[in-house]
């Protein structure tokens, strides 16, 4: 992908505070790639019941593929209790800032899960595509600042992994953000007095069961596994969810993917009644992430104004029955949409009338004609009008 990587970042007063916080008996959690599904992260971390001293850390990818990025970065950058490190989903986000301080987006990102994000902006910001920009750029220069990786005194901390081919102090993002198999076919530790936390690949691929966090056969001195593998799957399709582990007692906690982020089955295009075994969901022209992405965010727009369509109408009712007056051009009978710079609005009109008020009182009338009396010589009206010879 030409993709420019760097060198290993990490922050060392980070890691003091957080080292500091485990002696002084309070708990860190680490949780696997989220991706953008906000609403089972708020579960998971309401499942943690988390004192005011326990720390969050995601291990990457947070971004991408599920249907809210945008709003989930927000959290995460507010969030008093909850610290990321760098994937590789983000490290491609960040090449969308350009070296003059503008955006632009990257296509190899946009072809990888990267359109359903820049449509959750989209969203964010009401259908103003310069304000969401503007806050694609803000916060893909924060990404940008996280660390790489955590080094405490007894775990590792990462996104993929680690190379071990090579001495750990020399690898960079190429090796931490996207090393797969190389990393955990590996049948040695690769640091024998720290276990290494890492999301990235799938545990399907590390064990045997779905949806579950896949702990290293291979055993450090002390008895602790040599790698714990946290990317359960949030779409998985079999046992999505997410997972989030204690790195001092390693108890696992696990929030299954809600219904409203589960977008994999509102696009699943298997036969819903095959009795067959259950192969990987194919989604709607193949797509891979969140429905969001097939318009950039309008279609969610187009959505959001049908919903609050049938709302409108009954608040105009309910207004018009205590006596509220509405300009003409909006007194009708029926809804139509019509579409502004900033989304969608609601506005009614009249079947064949047109849009000048009409005038009130009567618009026609009926003549009625009084039959008169009908008059003979013999009749004393009419003696006066007969003439003599």
């Amino acid at each position: 992908m030409n993709l420019p990587l760097g060198p290993s970042l990490r922050d060392p007063s980070l890691e003091a505070e957080l080292q500091a916080r485990l002696e002084d008996g309070h708990r860190v959690f680490v949780v696997g790639d989220v991706h953008g599904h906000l609403a089972t992260f708020r579960a998971l971390l309401h499942r943690l019941k988390l004192k005011p001293e326990d720390r969050v850390i995601c291990l990457g990818d947070m971004i991408d593929r599920g249907p809210a990025s945008a709003d989930l970065v927000a959290l995460l950058r507010t969030h008093p209790q909850v610290l990321c490190i760098k994937g590789n989903h983000e490290q491609m986000a960040i090449q969308c800032v350009q070296p003059d301080g503008t955006f632009a987006a990257w296509q190899p990102w946009m072809q990888r899960g990267g359109k359903s994000t820049y449509a959750s902006y989209i969203v964010q910001a009401e259908g103003d595509l310069w304000r969401a920009k503007q806050q694609m750029l803000e916060d893909f220069m924060w990404l940008d600042t996280l660390p790489t990786q955590i080094v405490l005194d007894d775990v590792r901390l990462v996104h993929a992994g680690y190379d071990p081919r090579m001495p750990l102090d020399m690898q960079g993002e190429k090796e931490l953000l996207w090393i797969r198999k190389p990393w955990f076919t590996h049948e040695e530790a690769v640091d024998p007095t720290r276990t290494v936390f890492f999301g990235h690949t799938t545990t399907t691929k590390l064990g045997d069961a779905a949806g579950e966090v896949a702990f290293s056969t291979t055993r450090l001195d002390d008895g602790r596994p040599a790698w714990v593998g946290l990317d359960v799957g949030a779409y998985n399709h079999v046992s999505p969810g997410l997972a989030a582990v204690n790195i001092a007692t390693f108890r696992v906690t696990k929030q299954p993917t809600l219904k409203c982020d589960r977008w994999f089955e509102r696009i699943d295009k298997r036969a819903k009644k095959s009795k067959k075994k259950k192969k990987t969901w194919k989604g709607v022209e193949n797509l891979k992430e969140a429905e969001i992405a097939r318009s950039f965010g309008l279609r969610a727009l187009a959505l959001r104004a049908k919903k609050a369509r049938p709302s409108t109408l009954r608040a105009r009712q309910e207004l018009e029955r205590v006596g509220v007056v509405f300009p003409p051009a909006y007194s009708n009978t029926a809804l139509q949409q019509a579409h502004t710079q900033t989304g969608y609005r609601i506005v009614r009109r009249q079947h064949g009338v047109p849009d000048s008020a009409a005038p009130r009182g009567p618009r026609s009338f009926r003549v009625y004609r009084k039959r008169l009396p009908l008059l003979t010589p013999a009749s004393p009206d009419m003696q006066g009008l007969i003439s003599t010879p």
